[in-house]
């Protein structure tokens, strides 16, 4: 049984590279300037997400992300479309933490809530060229090093360790995030330099002649380098999932464009959902399973993934909804 296992599996996990038609590339660059042409409409006068609004454009993003999966089945594969779609669920899913610290670092500078729109579509246009680089590097790694899997397991079974003592309710966690801020905050300032006051959604400003980041300006910086750091757990992740360039980075791309509607839904129910930080427990774990066994001869198929990504998810959020919760929210205290 075990040899008919690995032989029905072992496709999955190998390094492969898909032919991809070229209006499939088309396609992820119109959904790119579609969310450009949308977020440069809506931002033209600043103003505050209500919950509402939020939920409808986090539901489109998903619709579109979702309908992707249609013409990679078509044109790409049956097989790529599975890759797509885990690896779409797992940054999804592993988004959620970083739209938490996120949600503490608008709390720590008091950004208005009319400007978060604003910053989360700058992180987030960082946050996709950033991402292609990461992707394209850890490929380039597995490609030449096949027991690197085994490294980037390890780095996700940290990463679940984590999340598992984030769901136990401990302060270590939010220690470490504040400690690993206020490092940033402290190395950025130094290099910087930093007007310490928001001045409208301008990005620079003259202070006595000299030309200074404002407020604005640092905090975007700050929270895309927590991406940075967040992209050490996540693209392996991904990798996990689908070793083609075309299906990683295009199923990051729909998690992210997705990620400022997600980010205003998400500060309104993350309490209600205490259950998530067990179910991304889990999922690590999962895939840090995955990443280590791979090299060992042991290919997990896709629908199997799939099928432990859609338990843990669904079955947290039914948790969360049986027996309900408070999560504890301490804002990250950075001394300007």
């Amino acid at each position: 049984m075990n040899s008919l296992f690995l032989f029905a599996s072992s496709k999955a996990s190998e390094i492969h590279s898909y032919h991809v038609p070229w209006f499939m590339y088309a396609i992820v660059g119109l959904a790119l300037a579609g969310y450009t042409a949308i977020e440069v409409h809506h931002t033209r006068k600043d103003h505050e997400i209500k919950f509402p609004e939020a939920v409808r454009w986090s539901l489109f993003y998903i619709s579109i992300a979702l309908a992707f999966a249609i013409p990679v089945f078509f044109f790409i594969g049956h097989q790529a479309a599975g890759e797509y779609l885990a690896a779409w669920a797992i940054e999804k899913a592993l988004s959620l933490d970083n739209l938490f610290v996120i949600g503490l670092i608008f709390s720590s500078f008091g950004v208005s809530r009319k400007l978060e729109r604003r910053m989360l579509n700058y992180g987030i246009a960082g946050a996709i060229i950033f991402r292609l680089i990461f992707i394209l590097a850890g490929l380039e790694l597995l490609k030449r090093f096949e027991w690197v899997s085994i490294i980037f397991g390890l780095i996700l079974m940290r990463a679940a360790w984590k999340a598992f003592q984030e769901a136990r309710g401990g302060d270590d966690l939010e220690e470490e995030v504040e400690i690993t801020d206020k490092r940033l905050w402290k190395v950025m300032t130094r290099i910087l330099p930093v007007h310490h006051e928001f001045v409208g959604h301008k990005l620079t400003v003259k202070i006595n002649g000299k030309r200074m980041l404002t407020l604005m300006a640092a905090v975007i910086i700050l929270i895309e380098l927590t991406d940075i750091i967040f992209a050490v757990d996540s693209v392996p992740a991904v990798l996990a999932f689908s070793p083609d360039r075309f299906i990683a980075y295009s199923s990051n791309v729909f998690a992210l464009l997705g990620l400022r509607a997600l980010f205003f839904v998400y500060q309104a129910v993350a309490s209600k959902f205490w259950a998530l930080s067990w179910a991304l427990s889990g999922i690590l774990a999962w895939i840090s399973f995955k990443m280590i066994a791979a090299p060992l001869g042991l290919h997990v198929p896709v629908a199997i993934s799939l099928v432990v990504l859609a338990t843990f998810l669904f079955g947290s959020i039914f948790v969360s909804l049986k027996w309900p919760r408070k999560l504890k929210e301490h804002p990250i205290h950075i001394d300007e």
